[in-house]
Parts: C-alpha cells; structure tokens; sequence
C-alpha cells in the first residue's frame, strides 16, 4: 500500500489529474503516488505486485500469466495505463501487462480513480495509471541484486530467481545521458511436481532503458529516449496421449519504443512516440505470431492569465495490427487471422482551470474523429472546496462528473481464434460500437496537522457511481454454432452496467511510525441486475511502515477480498474470499551499501488448481510464498 497522505513539510506535486504541475493537495482531481523509494520496497522489478497496494485498485493475474489492474468495478480494458502520459502497447486488446514495465528508472507513480477519457482519450473509463519516469538526476552508479525463492513450491529445490539492476546517469558535454539495465530471471513454481502440467510459467526479462536530454536557452528542453524489452515464457501443460513430448505455453516478447520530446518549460511541448512490440506465443503446438505497431505525437499548449489556466492540446494517433496462427505442418502456410489492420484518430482537448480563492473549478472537453467510428466527445466537470478550520486543520470537498469512451479494438474488431480441433471458435466483430460512460465522483478529507510537523492525521471517503453502454464481451452466437456445430462465440455489445461504490481511507504518521487502513465496498450489476463477475465486493488493505533504531525500515502489509461471483461458465465455488501478508526490512548502512529481505505471500494462500480446471469460481490468486533478499552499492 502506499502513502497518499498530503503533508504540508514534503508536498508532492502531480501532473495526471490536470496536465500542469500542481501540489497533489491541491488538484481538483484526487490523485494517489507511490513514490520511486516505495516502489523499490514493493516491487520485484516490475509493476506487477506493486500496484496492488493502492487503496481501491485490484490486481489480477491473465490468462497469459500477465498482470492488469481494475479500479471502480471496470476491468483492465478500461484502466488505461500511461508513460509520461503517453499511452504503450496492449498485447492483449486493451490491457498493458504490468508485467512488462521495469522499475528502475521510474519517478512515481500517479493515480487517478474515475473518467479521465477528456484529458487522455480512449480507454481510460475507470481510471488512468501514469509512470513519470526521471527527467533529470544527478550523476550517480548504482548497481542492485536480488535472489528469491519460492519455498516448499519451487519446481526444483534448487530453483532461485534473480534480478540484476543496474542505473547509471552522467552529465557528457552538457547532455544529462542515463542508462538503466535490468535482467529478471524467475524459475516459476509448481503446486504438485508430481504433475505434468505447471503451476506459474519460468521467465527470463531483460529491459535497457537509454535517455539524453538537454537543456538550452530560455528553459527550452529537447529530450531522446530508447527503451527495449524481452520475454522469454515457458510452462508445462499436459500430453496428448499416443504423441510423444509435452504440450507447453511459450510466449517470446521483444519490445522497442522510442521517444522524443521538445518543450519550453511548461508553456508548449510537443511529444513524439514510437512503439513495435512482436510476439509468438500460445501452445507448443498452437502458436501465433503478433506485430503490432503504435505512432502517436502529442501536442500541448499552456495559458495562464491571472486566476484562469487553460491547457489545450491535440493529438495524432495510430495502431497497427497483424497476427497469424503458425502452420501445423512443414511446407504449409500459416493461418492470417488479422491481416494488417489499422485504425487512425485525430483529437483535441481543452481544460479550463478557475482559481476562486481557496477553490477551484476544472471544466474541460474533447473530440476525437476516428478512422472507424467518426466523431466522438467527452467533457468532463470537477470542483475542490478547501476549507481551512485552523493553521493545523484542513477539509476538502472534491465533486466530479465526467463522460469516458472507448474505441473498440482492432483485435476485438477482426480476431480470428480458431480453435475447431477443440470445438470452439472466437470471432470479432466489424460491427461494434463504442462503449461510452457517465461517471460521478464525491470525496470528502480531512487532515490534522498534529503535535508536530511530522505527525499528521488524514481521513477521506470516496462515493463513486457509474453507467456505462455498450460494453464489449464475447458471447455465444447461436445460430452459427447451430449451423457449424462448434461452439462459436462473438464480440458484442451489450447492454448498460452500472458500477457504485465506497472507498474510505485513514492514514496515521506519527515521526517513525505510519499507519494505513483502507476500506472498498463495490456493487456492480449489468443490465439485468446479474453481479458482474471477477469483481470483489469487499476490500481492505492495511500497512504499518516502522524505521527501527539504526536506519531499519519495517513494512507489513496486508490484502483482503471477498464477495466476487462466478462467470456464466463456471459451475460452483471453491474460495470467494483470500488475504496476503507481506513482510520486509530494509537498511541503509551506509551512503553506498543497503540492503533489502522480506516475504511475500506469508501464509502460502493461493488457489486450487483442480478447482480451476473443475469449472470452480477460486479467487485466490496463482501465487506461492516467497522469500527474497537483495544488496545494493551507490559508487556515487
């Protein structure tokens, strides 16, 4: 869990929720941060786990063993996630694998809760994620290792898992340049090694991240960045009787993004970015082969005349698709399932901020026309009331409403998944619509400034509500199931949903010891009052962050879920509730050595695999107990 706590000693400032600078205390938008210091005690090198710690954010683990998010009852499709608020690649349709982001020179982590579609376009219905990587650093070398095991579930005892880091900035000839490198190598882990089939696939990721930028007169700003990442996956599945070898997943990723930036301080910026990500993966002998491509460049403009702050901005954007289902046999040809698709948008914003004394207002809108699906809008209106009681005492009222979409996907669009050996087909559909939302937000927070500038108490409670139309899902179509006699099923558009909720937050800092309890009811029906499914009800998280005498930090936190409902195609339930303790201590022994250990997972709770495959609703997620240390040195 991170610190959302505003403190009046050490303010942060965001960007996300109103594309300018601003104190995180201050933005009309409610924003949560896990900062780079917090991120290095949370994650095994890459957002995966991390993220799971945010109050009223949920974690899951996909079908392809990647991790995608959801935020106020809309799953991963609808959270968009950015890079210096840019949006990256969604192997998958329109989830990013967090799996697939290295932390090493991340900055912090924004988050804000609700429609954002005005400020950042498709997708981002229930929530935007940004990662602010660093823009500039000192000049330092800092090289980090870290081993883990996975205990009575590694597939062999021997196993270890290692993450080797390495981050590196320099000043050469005026341009700040830095490097960062980091090699993740995961053995995977195994619930009964007796089995053929593998419990959580072995991983081998490397991620290079490069950066040069320069600052020259009149705070003009040119930046270059490079970012590369592989994958390699494998996990055993199962054997096909009278064919020798087994059947394995195997998934090989690599990943190029470049991007290049030229601003005048706050004023202007203009943002070019350039995304291919190639893939095979599916079964050993099943696997398809995916390129997809994505080109945006983003332009923004900053006006500020007395009171009023207007940002207006216009976008450029494109994604590229094609996917083919490898031959069976040597000497035939493959199967294109999606051949060369593209979709193009055009779009602008604008967002006029009013400062009224201590209040603000926040009103803005945007139009998109795409390739597609022609014109579409959102708008969006946000107000913050502060009321200061005392020097110490603090209430804030937020109050939102705002319109959100998403553009169907190109995969959703025109997949072909072909799988008429085993009965069933998945098809897309050329016909779809847009899914759009109306969501409305009310947050209430008090902080108290205590005894010192050190000790702070802070409340909040969060009422969200939400109505979307024409959400995109798969569902069987009858009548050519009926005709082909396979189980076909399509894309479709069906009928309205409706998200509601509660989050409440408290957050206790008292010197060296911090305190958070959170709280997330969820109530999410569809259009026929059916409880949609994979969702929790119930959520809490907790966390107590203690610095012990000779520079040792202690982190224990934990995660709470119940109340989640089957799929139309599950049968029953085996576990609709679970929790996870994790633990880890961390020193500082010096300006150059520190060290980390800890163990997440304590209590081994994860879910049964006969039940999975029974058709059985278990929640508890595939994960194992796990231990970990690591050491670091800073030459300087």
């Amino acid at each position: 869990m991170v610190d959302v706590a505003r403190s009046s000693t050490m303010e942060q400032i965001v960007v996300t929720g109103t594309r300018s600078t601003i104190s995180q205390s201050q933005s009309p938008v409610s924003i949560d941060v896990i900062s780079a210091v917090q991120l290095q005690k949370l994650s095994h090198g890459t957002l995966a786990g991390a993220l799971n710690y945010i109050p009223g954010v949920v974690a899951k683990r996909n079908a392809k063993d990647g991790y995608t998010v959801q935020m106020q009852g809309f799953d991963e499709n609808h959270v968009l996630i950015l890079l210096d608020s840019q949006p990256l690649i969604s192997p998958t349709g329109s989830a990013v694998d967090l799996d697939q982001i290295g932390v090493v020179d991340i900055e912090r982590i924004e988050v804000l809760r609700g429609a954002a579609s005005v400020l950042y376009g498709s997708s981002a219905m229930g929530g935007v994620i940004n990662i602010i990587s660093r823009k500039q650093s000192k000049d330092h070398l800092k090289v980090k290792y870290q081993s883990s095991s996975y205990t009575n579930n590694n597939i062999d005892s021997a196993d270890v898992g290692q993450q080797l880091q390495l981050d590196a900035s320099q000043n050469i000839l005026g341009w700040q340049s830095s490097l960062s490198l980091q090699k993740i190598d995961d053995p995977g882990f195994d619930y009964d090694t007796k089995t053929v089939s593998q419990s959580a696939p072995s991983t081998d990721k490397h991620f290079v991240n490069l950066r040069l930028s320069k600052q020259f007169e009149d705070s003009l700003e040119l930046s270059l960045k490079a970012r590369y990442f592989s994958d390699d996956k494998q996990k055993q599945r199962y054997v096909i009787p009278g064919q020798a070898g087994e059947i394995s997943y195997l998934s090989q990723v690599e990943q190029w993004q470049y991007d290049l930036g030229l601003n005048q301080g706050e004023f202007w910026r203009v943002q070019g970015r350039y995304l291919n990500h190639q893939e095979t993966s599916g079964d050993s002998n099943s696997l398809r082969d995916a390129d997809i491509k994505l080109a945006e460049i983003d332009s923004q403009y900053l006006w500020n005349i007395s009171e009023i702050e207007l940002v207006s901005g216009f976008v450029l954007h494109r994604d590229e698709l094609y996917q083919v289902k490898q031959a069976s046999e040597e000497g035939t040809s493959g199967t294109v399932e999606i051949d060369d698709k593209a979709r193009d948008s055009i779009e602008g914003y604008s967002q006029l901020s009013w400062q009224i004394a201590d209040h603000e207002v926040l009103a803005g809108i945007r139009a998109q026309h795409d390739s597609e699906f022609g014109w579409h809008s959102a708008a969006r209106v946000n107000v913050l009331f502060s009321f200061v009681e005392t020097q110490q005492q603090q209430w804030q009222l937020r109050m939102g409403v705002g319109q959100s979409y998403r553009v169907p996907t190109l995969k959703e669009r025109f997949y072909i998944f072909d799988h008429s050996n085993l009965g069933y087909m998945v098809l897309g559909n050329d016909q779809l619509k847009p899914e759009t939302a109306v969501s409305t937000n009310l947050e209430a927070t008090y902080l108290n400034q205590l005894n010192s500038s050190k000790q702070q108490l802070s409340l909040s409670v969060n009422a969200h509500y939400a109505r979307a139309k024409d959400f995109i899902e798969t569902v069987t179509d009858v009548d050519a199931s009926a005709a082909s006699g396979l189980l076909i099923s399509r894309y479709s558009n069906v009928e309205q949903a409706v998200m509601k909720g509660l989050d409440l937050s408290a957050k206790l800092s008292l010197g060296k010891v911090n305190y958070q309890l959170s709280y997330s009811y969820l109530h999410a029906t569809d259009h026929s009052g059916e409880h949609l499914s994979d969702r929790p009800t119930h959520q809490i998280k907790a966390n107590l962050d203690w610095q012990f005498p000779f520079d040792i930090h202690g982190l224990i936190y934990l995660v709470y879920e119940n109340g989640s409902y089957p799929t139309e195609q599950q049968v029953g339930v085996e576990k609709d509730a679970w929790s996870s303790l994790n633990l880890s201590l961390s020193q500082s022994l010096n300006k150059n050595w520190h060290w980390i250990a800890g163990v997440d997972n304590v209590f081994d709770n994860h879910q049964n695999t006969d039940a999975i495959a029974a058709g059985l609703l278990d929640v508890r997620p595939l994960s194992s107990r796990r231990v970990f240390a690591g050491i670091s040195y800073q030459f300087y």
